[in-house]
């Protein structure tokens, strides 16, 4: 039989639709893969930059650190803000927490804030205050010979300064008083010596870099950025603290060394530590001070005076009288053969690490702490 052939009218409509189509789909494919790789690229971009801005404010918290920080208590937080090339920003909360170290959080943001096309890291890192590594071996630590005489209390179990409620768990107990072993030492009185133990003899206490060498750094670059700075030969009566309304007067005559005391409220001078710097001979009578006191020749104490922190002296101390405290420690280094320490009358010392931390870290900034101090919070 013989078929007629149908129709194929419609096919090359047909055909073209399914091209059409088929393109269609292409193109579609195309433009969502390039969008996807654009905003996978841009993405990337803020993030990156994002990553770079955190990074920056955590090398920035050292440069932009203000010395007041220092004084904060545990838990106690401050807020930081840098800006980074670009548009990004980095904000940086740094939390006190014991002893010397403080951690960092640096937020780098990169992007439209609040919209999607936005990038955002955060980085922690934990910071240490770069303090003097000084070899402090008890309560005083001396080279030169030793008499005391009177009501004298060395006491070098450590203890926080009265008052001070902001000092952490105490530290280690450390010897009443550390000599040389060519120190002689002559005990006369109702002399109280406590410590573990009361007395120490190392060489180490006849070492000069005991004195004078602290880690970094040294007695000369302390020295050197004092706060204050006195000729040798000087005498003072009635150091304190001088405030005008709630801001502490830095001034070295009359002397203001700080406030050692605690109030509620505080007062304007308790978070000032000074460095004195005598080119000499020290004499004080009466007062009260806090900070880290360098002597270049003897220091003498004749009357009611306290202080909080470190005393370092280059030739002999002496202390004579009613109500003389130092809360913190003492170095005599006696340097010259007549160089003697001398205790009598009412005295006290008394060993604090507290005390030390809050003096040494007045002038101290920030740096990174060693092994694992940094790590990618997301």
């Amino acid at each position: 039989m013989h078929t007629s052939p149908q129709s194929e009218k419609g096919m090359a409509l047909m055909m073209s639709l399914g091209a059409i189509v088929i393109i269609g789909v292409l193109m579609g494919g195309v433009l969502f893969v390039a969008t996807q790789d654009y905003r996978i690229g841009g993405n990337t971009v803020r993030m990156t930059r994002a990553a770079a801005a955190a990074d920056l404010g955590l090398n920035r918290v050292p440069v932009a650190w203000n010395l007041a920080n220092n004084q904060m208590q545990t838990g106690a937080t401050v807020t930081m803000a840098f800006t980074a090339p670009n548009g990004a920003t980095a904000n940086v909360i740094v939390t006190r927490l014991g002893g010397p170290f403080f951690w960092a959080v640096s937020e780098g943001y990169a992007g439209s804030m609040g919209s999607q096309a936005s990038g955002r890291r955060r980085y922690g890192t934990l910071f240490r205050l770069d303090l003097p590594q000084m070899n402090v071996l008890g309560a005083i630590t001396t080279q030169g010979n030793t008499k005391v005489n009177g009501n004298v209390s060395v006491n070098g179990n450590d203890a926080a300064p009265a008052g001070w409620a902001t000092c952490g768990p105490t530290g280690q107990n450390m010897p009443g008083a550390a000599i040389s072993p060519t120190t002689t030492a002559t005990v006369n009185g109702s002399v109280t010596l406590n410590g573990n133990p009361p007395v120490l003899t190392t060489p180490a206490a006849g070492d000069t870099n005991t004195y004078f060498n602290y880690g970094s750094t040294n007695y000369q670059s302390l020295a050197a950025g004092a706060n204050l700075t006195y000729p040798g030969g000087t005498l003072l009566t009635g150091v304190g603290p001088i405030a005008v309304g709630t801001l502490c007067q830095a001034s070295a005559n009359p002397a203001n060394w700080g406030d050692p005391n605690r109030a509620t409220p505080a007062g304007a001078c308790e978070s000032y530590f000074p460095t004195i710097h005598v080119l000499g001979d020290l004499k004080v009578t009466t007062g009260r001070g806090q900070g880290v006191l360098l002597v270049d020749g003897d220091f003498t104490v004749a009357g009611n005076f306290a202080f909080t922190g470190v005393v370092i002296a280059r030739g002999g101390l002496k202390m004579s009288g009613t109500g003389n405290k130092i809360t913190g420690a003492v170095m005599a280094a006696s340097v010259q053969v007549d160089d003697d320490v001398s205790l009598s009358g009412n005295t006290s010392l008394q060993y604090s690490s507290c005390a030390l931390t809050a003096a040494l870290s007045s002038s101290a900034y920030p740096k990174q702490a060693m092994q694992r101090a940094w790590v990618d919070m997301y």
